[in-house]
């Protein structure tokens, strides 16, 4: 049993949501986009919390947490004291992979629970998400600092040697001890012996610290040039993560631009509109050509009865009918339009005219009215497609924005940490050059030392000899 904290050696953080977007999905690949998958999560459980959904625990425990001093205030505690915002503490619990056969989902439970009663964290909210990406089995724990109950922080002081002990604990009760070093360790410290077993710098500049009286002007442009380089190498790391996120962000934004353009271009777009359009007239075609013949006929015809009188009668007959349809103003009367149909061809001619060109309008607007029949369904996919795009294109954002916020949360950690193990490694070679002084005040001068001493002494002492020669102007 191994207990672990995160990456980088930082225990905790401020973000619930970013956490559990890292424990519910599997981690990306090198370049690779926003991974959304699953894959590598067996189960999740989750302790004093009323869901089994990650995204509502983890929205309870960020609740929880903004809610502090009204939790205080409630419990009749004061609100006052050091505020801090990293209220998400996590870590993990590793078996060795000789174990992972026989391990069964409720032993891996026991275990969390347990390790989280030896934080005294049981009356916090918690959870646990097993992975199944690595040889060996493992669980990561999350718990909520904030307590539901009376809103106090959970004390982290040595919550190393908490899980330590417990894990020793854990695996002599199973029978089989993984780690004999732990066991050792333990007996030292019960012994009276005051250590830790992660030194507080890296084991290069521990062991020059151990040994500084063989430590050289070598030793410390080693040290220098290394913490140089670990510099260098997360500064590169810091610029080549900013270029993947803007990258990332181009990626987005020309996706969500393609996509649009697509649907209104290509799937329910302009071409659609057209085709409806023509599909439309096509079907009008026959019946306007059916006008058109019709009309044509009935104008060959009205010529035809001009010359006669009989036909002069039908004609007028026709243009009072036609008249009454396109509603004509027939205030003078019946006998007064009729009298100027029987004796005016322009009249009747006008009266043909203007009934094909009422049939036409009638046409025209049969057709208008079917287009937009046509064409409103298709505008009303267009605006659908456009609400399920914004709506896709949120998610995906907002789930970017939080990824990148992740990183970025990370990369601040381990700069932190980059600085504390600098900052360490300028003491050993602060001890080193004080050192290096103390013992060049404290040395005796050898006796080269002393005849050199003593014969600059004694060159300011003795007068010059020679031959002074007069200088003549």
């Amino acid at each position: 049993m191994t207990p672990k904290a995160s990456e980088g050696g930082r225990h905790t953080g401020s973000s619930f949501k970013g956490a559990f977007l890292y424990y519910t999905h599997d981690k990306r690949s090198e370049g690779e986009e926003t991974r959304l998958s699953s894959d590598r999560m067996e189960w999740a459980e989750f302790r004093n919390l009323a869901t089994d959904k990650p995204h509502v625990a983890s929205s309870i425990m960020a609740a929880t947490a903004r809610q502090q001093d009204e939790i205080k205030r409630a419990a009749g505690r004061s609100a006052a004291g050091n505020k801090s915002d990293q209220v998400v503490f996590h870590y993990s619990l590793g078996w060795h992979p000789d174990e992972k056969d026989g391990l069964s989902k409720s032993e891996m439970l026991r275990a969390a629970d347990e390790s989280i009663r030896a934080l005294g964290a049981e009356g916090h909210q918690a959870a646990i998400f097993a992975h199944n990406d690595t040889a060996h089995p493992h669980v990561h724990v999350v718990i909520n600092r904030v307590n539901p109950e009376h809103g106090k922080m959970l004390d982290l002081w040595n919550y190393q040697k908490k899980l330590s002990k417990w894990a020793m604990a854990y695996e002599q009760g199973r029978g089989q001890v993984y780690c004999d070093k732990r066991v050792e360790n333990w007996k030292r410290r019960d012994l009276g012996d005051v250590f830790s077993a992660k030194k507080d710098a890296a084991y290069h500049l521990h062991d020059q610290a151990k040994a500084l009286g063989h430590a050289n002007d070598n030793d410390k442009a080693q040290i220098l040039a290394e913490q140089k380089a670990k510099d260098a190498e997360l500064a590169a790391f810091g610029a080549k993560m900013n270029s993947r996120h803007s990258a990332e962000w181009k990626v987005y934004s020309r996706d969500y631009h393609d996509t649009k353009a697509q649907i209104f271009d290509k799937v329910r777009g302009r071409s659609a509109i057209r085709n409806a359009r023509a599909d439309v007239k096509e079907q009008f075609k026959p019946l306007r050509s059916q006008l058109g013949r019709q009309q044509w006929h009935e104008t060959k015809a009205f010529e035809k009865k001009e010359h006669r009188v009989a036909g002069k009668l039908e004609n007028a007959l026709a243009a009072i009918r036609y008249a009454k349809e396109v509603g004509r103003d027939d205030s003078k009367g019946f006998a007064s339009m009729a009298f100027n149909f029987l004796t005016s061809k322009k009249a009747r001619a006008d009266a043909l005219d203007k009934w094909h060109k009422a049939q036409w309008k009638n046409l025209n607007s049969a057709q208008s009215a079917q287009t937009d029949v046509a064409t409103a369904k298709i505008k009303q996919d267009q605006q659908a497609a456009f609400s399920q795009l914004r709506g896709t294109t949120t998610n995906r954002r907002q789930i970017l924005k939080d990824t990148q916020d992740a990183q970025r949360a990370d990369l601040q950690r381990k700069w932190a940490t980059r600085k504390l193990e600098r900052n360490r490694a300028l003491e050993v070679v602060g001890r080193m050059d004080a050192l290096k002084e103390e013992r060049k005040a404290a040395r005796e001068p050898s006796r080269g030392e002393q005849r050199a001493e003593f014969n600059k002494a004694a060159r300011g002492t003795r007068k010059r000899k020679g031959r002074v020669r007069k200088q003549e102007r």
